[in-house]
């Protein structure tokens, strides 16, 4: 080998290793772990829970005019303690017009309210407790609600949850991977949220003039070095003066192990990520549109038609 293009050689199989090493999902050190994780969702969900990025309203806790806590409590959340009430949000519904989804969360102990109440505000709502000896039991209790404005302006409500949302979510038939410890907080693929995070308002047409809303809901796990985060999606439809839940699936998750501690002070961290897409199909069961759920940047998807018997969706 020429002597003179020694130095240049090693630079380029230096160069090649790094660019590999980076390709692989191993970020060299905590400031690259945004740039490994392969998905949109994974990384917003990452740089959230990292404080990377601004803290969102998600659940409308800056409440519209003409809404107050005591009236959306009394309203969606009926005989339960006002005084246990640690989050209560309000936020227009874009997909039916003049109307507000809402969410009322309820310690289910008055020793949980102090304590959530004595912390700054949070934007979202504990389910279940990880440290919980019970994985069945909430820490806090869900309602959910749908407002219009009447000829007054003054909301009215037309729909909520006849009781606190308690449905599991179910990985046993999905690509994403669910939390390391399922099997010690659960007999089946099923856990109930630890946490209700937001609102997911975009536009899912069920039928004509027939829209369903969601809430994400999410789990997350802290290791040694790094953590998980998993997030599943709650769809909602008004039923008279109902709603009912017709959709619960896990659609993201990430898992970030650190790694080798580097003579500079950083540390190698593992990224692998998943989340899926949901689709709204043409084609239509009972009346109404089929869902389908696809892997972002994978070839996976799961097919869903409406049960009449159910009333819900169903996978097929």
């Amino acid at each position: 080998m020429n002597r003179r293009f020694a130095p240049l050689l090693v630079a380029l199989a230096t160069s090649l290793l790094t660019a590999i090493a980076q390709a692989d999902g191993t970020a060299h050190s905590l400031a690259q772990v945004p740039s490994k994780f392969e998905t949109n969702e994974a990384r917003a969900a990452y740089k959230n829970e990292m404080g990377i990025a601004p803290e969102s309203d998600g659940f409308g806790t800056r409440l519209p005019a003409g809404f107050t806590k005591q009236t959306v409590i009394a309203q969606v959340a009926p005989g339960q303690n006002s005084e246990r009430a640690v989050l209560v949000g309000v936020k227009p519904w874009p997909q039916r017009t003049g109307a507000y989804v809402a969410i009322v969360c309820i310690a289910s102990t008055d020793a949980i309210a102090e304590q959530a109440l004595r912390s700054p505000a949070s934007q979202q709502c504990d389910g279940v407790g990880r440290t919980s000896d019970d994985a069945k039991t909430s820490q806090n209790l869900v309602w959910l609600g749908i407002f219009e404005r009447g000829p007054d302006g003054a909301p009215k409500l037309v729909a909520r949850t006849e009781r606190p949302v308690d449905q599991p979510t179910d990985w046993s038939a999905t690509n994403i991977q669910a939390p390391d410890d399922l099997d010690d907080k659960s007999d089946s693929n099923q856990a109930l949220p630890e946490q209700w995070r937001r609102f997911d308002l975009a536009p899912y047409q069920l039928r004509a003039g027939d829209y369903a809303f969601g809430v994400r809901a999410g789990w997350e796990i802290g290791y040694s070095g790094g953590g998980a985060s998993f997030e599943a999606l709650y769809l909602f439809r008004i039923d008279g003066a109902a709603l009912r839940l017709i959709f619960a699936q896990p659609m993201m998750y990430y898992r970030d192990i650190a790694g080798d501690w580097h003579r500079d002070g950083t540390r190698d961290h593992d990224i692998e990520d998943g989340s899926n897409a949901l689709s709204m199909l043409p084609t239509s069961t009972d009346g109404f549109r089929d869902l389908q759920l696809r892997a972002r940047g994978g070839k996976w998807r799961q097919t869903f038609g409406w049960s009449a018997q159910d009333g819900k969706y169903v996978p097929r």
